[in-house]
């Protein structure tokens, strides 16, 4: 991407130098061509040093060459202008892409992290699921100890109590 961009403010910063070349070239034919019509306009070989007929032409000559190079001056500047345009365009195109690019990701992302969030949440439920039942399966098995313990102590309370009383009704 960056690379593009660099590729592009070349291609750009070297097409604007190729038509401020292009401009500089047209202004300077120009003030040619001004300084020869100055040279025209002085140009007195009529009667009485009057300026000819041919003189007017020459200078009127000298002035549409004028003319003609001000319209290809003003050509370039509207092919520069339009070139101008069509850059900004494509950069301006180009941002619009990046920034809906940028959005479409951010859109993912907080997608992602809305379901992240949900899959936290529900391993965090299974997790207290998991501990209640840990717990509840604790507490029965020490309950069954427990029983069991009092059980077993009163088997061998009753078995003693029962050899007590067999072994008196044996002496009588």
């Amino acid at each position: 991407m960056k690379n593009t961009l660099i590729i592009l403010l070349f291609l750009i910063s070297s097409n604007i130098v190729l038509a401020q070349e292009e401009i500089n070239k047209l202004t300077l034919e120009r003030e040619t061509l001004y300084r020869k019509y100055k040279e025209t306009e002085s140009l007195s070989t009529g009667l009485f040093g009057n300026r000819s007929k041919d003189d007017l032409q020459t200078t009127i000559d000298a002035l549409n060459e004028i003319i003609k190079k001000d319209n290809e001056i003003l050509d370039e500047l509207k092919h520069i202008q339009e070139d101008s345009k069509i850059e900004f365009t494509n950069k301006y195109n180009d941002l619009i892409r990046q920034n809906n690019e940028l959005s479409d990701k951010n859109r993912e992302l907080i997608e992602l992290t809305e379901r992240h969030k949900g899959y936290s949440k529900e391993n965090h439920q299974m997790l207290e699921q998991t501990e209640e039942k840990q717990i509840l399966h604790i507490s029965l098995l020490a309950i069954f100890v427990l029983i069991s313990v009092v059980y077993i102590i009163k088997y061998f309370s009753l078995k003693s109590d029962f050899k007590k009383i067999k072994a008196t009704n044996q002496m009588k």
